[in-house]
């Protein structure tokens, strides 16, 4: 049987330890993991290997790349749940885009333009979303906004 030409781009010897400490440094500039905020345990409780794959995958290896900050990750991570409409995503990544550094006027314009490409309903819902998390931090009670 032939070898997989796969096999010649995988890491064979990856550093698992420094993917997790990435994922960490990543988690927690992002302000919205741990305590008060989301967390893997529902998932470690129920499949520890899908909460690996959380850590080492998505924050240790795809948010720890080089060429990108994390300000310009969120934005983009804010346009996927815009665009899947995802709201209740939405919402911890506004709360984490806010603590990356990225304004409220910055989010909403990155919102709104997703607008022409995803339709308006899932705009309306990525802005209720937002408007929740704008409010939580800034220590009002979540409103949202009319339909």
């Amino acid at each position: 049987m032939a070898e997989d030409i796969m096999e010649n781009y995988v890491d064979k010897n990856p550093d698992v330890q420094e993917r997790f400490r990435k994922a960490g440094e990543i988690r927690r500039a992002m302000g919205i993991y741990g305590e008060g905020g989301q967390t893997t345990s529902d998932f470690l409780q129920i499949s520890p290997t899908h909460t690996q794959t959380i850590m080492e995958y998505c924050f240790g290896m795809v948010w720890a790349q080089s060429k990108l900050d994390l300000k310009t990750r969120e934005i983009i991570v804010l346009a996927t749940m815009v665009a899947q409409d995802l709201p209740g995503e939405l919402e911890w990544h506004v709360r984490s885009a806010l603590n990356l550094g990225l304004t409220q006027e910055e989010i909403i314009e990155a919102i709104v333009q997703c607008s022409p490409y995803v339709g308006l309903p899932k705009t309306n819902h990525a802005l209720r979303a937002a408007k929740r998390a704008f409010d939580k931090a800034e220590g009002k009670e979540p409103s949202d906004l009319g339909h």
